[in-house]
Parts: structure tokens; C-alpha cells; sequence
């Protein structure tokens, strides 16, 4: 095995990183310094104190989330927490939930089966702006049932929408060009959120439900979410078009997906044995009021199954799936169960209930300002996680009490969770600039589709409300 050579880090990609770690270390050694507020211990300051600390490691990518994470997780228990308590969130169901289903995602690529999905639909629609962002809805769609990874997805549909893009001749940052890898992008993200596994959101939503003591099922949250979802991906299509007008409609042949898929040949076993695996998976977490078992059950099945028929290959168990991520994430899982136990969600809470007491006499006020609230928040948490876990576990006992159910209060805080007005808060916008070197779209008409993104989400929870009422969800 040959070596890589890597160069060391220049002066001014550098120094930033520094700038950044001293900015996280004064901000931490700030906060501690500060008297404990009311209502906190000693231990539940300095938690807070850490947790800033590592919120500015994780917004400035200051080093590896995944570190970031262990560090996170070694000061914690420096700052006297319970190990056994910092290292929660690796025991927990939604964890190992996470661990399995990203195998899945690996299988669907590795076999080319989420290639050859994604160039058959292209097939089957026109090649029109109308056609080809249509198709990359139910490519999203459909993906996000065997890929729970929004990046894995974005990193499958992003250089087809590039490829397809180049091959339609269109120009570099052109309002077509860009309507159609912004809305790619977008497609690989939002329609995950309809389902619980669909994102890597879902077992974070998971987790907050466990520490609350709620019970979640897979149908339950689809019937709450999943429609909504459907309507916010159906306005984005309408709504990118309007606010990104392409310069001239497209004339052009679908030769291209015919093409790609022609050039994969025939279905092989290995993409049989995954599409088999997924769907016998869907139709597990689907009857799980029936059988009443953890939802990673199927995945530890499923990933033994990848295994004894050579889809994962032993030096694969390492490489296939981001071990950084789940680093970074067992960390955000575990810090989700040190704030509540040791109270701080519940101090957080008093920034938040007073202004829930006001608004839950009214469930289209709460949706909104929920959304609002994720917006703001996504500024200073670029992976939502925490964002996620704060806004939920805060306003939850005063939502419920007013009659609004915990998916329904989970439904503007998810819906709302991928803005992308600066790219670091969405990771995802941030990998098609760099799949496709930045010529696919400016500046400029990224923020003209997030704020369309912003205005439709609010919409779209308005009209929830209405359809929960509708459904029984919602008196």
C-alpha cells in the first residue's frame, strides 16, 4: 500500500482554524467563569460552558466533527459528569438505528442500484425543466427509503444533475443551470424528512423522544409528517421555478438517461439481494405496532445479510460508512441525555416556555414560530442536532399540555431544518458547490432559493395545521 503524501496546511487556510479554536476556548472558559445562573448547578454550568465550546468547533469546522465530538465528550467527564452518562448515546436504540441504516445506503451505492434507479426515472419524464426537476423529486423520494444519509444521497444526484447539465448545454451559473442543481440538491435532502428513518435527522428526533419518555412509532410519524413533506417539495418545484426563471425552456432529447442506464447493463444479483433488503425493512418499521420490536432489529439482520453475500466485504466494515459521523452524532446523542439530566434543558426551557405559554393558543402561531426559531438557530448549529433536541425538549411539556401533540411540534422544527442562506448551515449546498467547483450557480441565486425554501416552509405549516385538524391530530 502506497503512501499519501500530504502537504502541510498553508498560512492562510491555516490560521483560521486557530483563530477559531481561540475564539471556542475563550467562549467556554468565558461562560464558566461566569456565576452559575439560577436554576443550574455547578456541573450544569460547566456543561453549558462545553457545549458553546464545541458548538464553535462544530459551525467553524474547526477540526474534525468527529473529534470535536470525543473532545467534547472528554471534557464533560473531566468537568465531572458521569462517564457512563457522557457515553450514553452509543447503547441507545436510535444509535445503532443509525449504525444500520447507513450500511443500507452503502449497499445501494456500492451495488449501483441508486444509480440505475435515478437514470431509469430520468427516462421516463421529458427533458423539460419541468420533467427533469419532477423526476429528481421522486428519485429523492424513493431514495430516502433505503438512504438515510442526506449526503450520500446529494453525492448520487448532484453529478447526475451536473452531468445532465452540461449535457444540455447549458451555460455555467445560468438561472437554468442553477434551478436545476439547487433543486437536485434540495430533492436529496427534503423528501428524507417524510419518513422517520428517511435522514439522519430521524434518530436524533428518536433520541428526544426517548429522553421525554414519548413513544414514537414509524407509522405515527409518517402520518403526521409525510404528507406535509409531499407539499413542501411539490411548492419548492413550483416555487424555484418562479423565483429562478430560466432563460429560455429547454429543447433537448432524454437521450442522456438512456444513455447512462444502457451503460449499466443488465440487474445483477447483488442490486436483487439490496432492493429485497430495504423493502422487507420498509415493511418492518411499517408494522411495528404489531410486532412490537427495537426498529434496528432488521438492520442488524440486514446488515449480516450484506455481509454473507459479499456486498460488504470485511475491509468494508470500516470504510463504507463515516465512523466520524457517528462519533460526531453517539456525542450529540449523549450531551441530549447529560442536558436533561442534569437539568439544563430545563433552564434553556425558561428562555422558551414564556414565549410558548403565549403563542399555544393557536397551533398556526406555534408552527411559525417554531420554523423561525430553527432559522435563527441554524446560524450557530450547522448540523441542527442540537438545534433539533433544544427547541423539542424545551417546549414540549407546554405544547402538550396545550393539546398540540409532540409530532406535531416536531413537524416545523424538522420541516424547517435545512435553510441555506450561507452554505455552512447546509452541508449539503455546500457539496454541490464543490461537486460542481462552483459553476453551477452564484451566491446570488442560492439566497433567492433559500428564501423561497423559508417563505414555502412557513406556508406549508399552515396548511398542515388544517390537514392535522382534518385527520384528528389536531381538536
Amino acid at each position: 500500500m502506497s503512501a499519501t503524501v500530504v502537504a502541510p496546511p498553508t498560512k492562510s487556510t491555516a490560521s483560521p482554524k486557530w483563530v477559531w479554536l481561540a475564539v471556542a476556548i475563550v467562549l467556554g472558559i468565558g461562560i464558566a467563569a461566569l456565576p452559575t445562573p439560577h436554576g443550574l448547578t455547578r456541573p450544569a454550568h460547566l456543561v453549558l460552558a462545553i457545549t458553546a465550546f464545541a458548538v464553535v468547533l462544530w459551525a467553524c469546522q474547526v477540526m474534525n466533527n468527529g473529534v470535536a465530538s470525543v473532545l467534547m465528550m472528554g471534557l464533560l467527564i473531566v468537568a465531572g459528569i458521569r462517564p457512563v452518562l457522557v457515553l450514553s448515546g452509543f447503547g441507545q436504540p436510535p444509535y445503532w438505528i443509525l449504525v444500520t441504516v447507513l450500511f443500507y445506503g452503502f449497499a445501494m451505492k456500492k451495488t449501483g442500484l441508486a444509480e440505475r434507479l435515478s437514470y431509469y426515472i430520468l427516462s421516463l419524464f421529458p427533458a423539460s425543466y419541468w420533467g427533469i426537476l419532477t423526476s429528481f423529486f421522486i428519485i429523492g423520494f424513493l431514495l430516502a427509503l433505503g438512504i438515510p444519509s442526506m449526503t450520500v444521497r446529494t453525492a448520487i444526484m448532484t453529478p447526475i444533475a451536473w452531468a445532465l447539465v452540461q449535457s444540455l448545454g447549458l451555460p455555467n451559473r445560468s438561472r437554468g443551470a442553477a434551478l436545476i442543481v439547487l433543486t437536485t440538491v434540495e430533492m436529496a435532502v427534503v423528501p428524507g424528512i417524510a419518513f422517520l428513518y428517511g435522514s439522519l435527522t430521524g434518530p436524533i428526533v428518536a433520541q428526544a423522544f426517548q429522553v421525554k419518555q414519548i413513544p414514537l412509532t414509524w407509522l405515527g410519524y409518517a402520518q403526521v409528517v409525510t404528507l406535509p413533506t409531499l407539499l413542501l417539495c411539490a411548492l419548492i418545484l413550483v416555487g424555484n421555478q418562479i423565483v429562478l426563471r430560466p432563460e429560455a425552456p429547454l429543447e433537448a432529447s432524454s437521450a442522456f438517461a438512456k444513455e447512462r442506464l444502457r451503460a449499466l447493463g443488465s440487474f445483477k444479483r447483488p442490486e436483487l439481494i439490496t432492493a429485497v433488503i430495504v423493502a422487507l425493512s420498509i415493511v418492518f418499521w411499517a408494522t411495528d405496532r404489531i410486532h412490537h420490536l427495537p426498529a434496528f432489529v432488521i438492520g442488524t439482520i440486514a446488515v449480516a445479510a450484506f455481509a454473507m453475500t459479499g456486498i460488504l466485504r470485511d475491509e468494508e466494515l470500516g470504510t463504507g460508512i463515516s465512523w466520524s459521523l457517528l462519533l460526531f452524532l453517539g456525542g450529540i446523542f449523549g450531551l441530549a441525555n447529560v442536558m436533561q439530566d442534569y437539568k439544563v434543558a430545563d433552564w434553556l426551557a425558561g428562555f422558551f416556555v414564556p414565549v410558548a405559554h403565549q403563542i399555544v393558543f393557536s397551533p398556526v402561531i406555534v408552527m411559525i414560530v417554531m420554523a423561525l426559531a430553527m432559522y435563527v438557530l441554524r446560524f450557530i448549529d450547522p448540523s441542527s442536532f442540537i438545534a433539533v433536541s433544544v427547541l423539542f425538549l424545551s417546549v414540549v411539556d407546554v405544547t402538550t399540555a396545550a393539546g398540540i401533540p409532540p409530532v406535531v411540534l416536531m413537524a416545523p422544527i424538522i420541516m424547517a431544518s435545512v435553510p441555506f442562506w450561507v452554505s455552512y448551515q447546509n452541508f449539503w449546498v455546500a457539496m454541490g458547490e464543490g461537486i460542481t467547483s462552483n459553476q453551477a450557480f452564484s451566491a446570488g441565486q442560492r439566497v433567492r432559493l433559500a428564501n423561497a425554501y423559508a417563505v414555502i416552509t412557513v406556508i406549508c405549516l399552515v396548511v398542515a395545521v388544517g390537514y392535522w385538524r382534518l385527520i384528528g391530530v389536531l381538536k
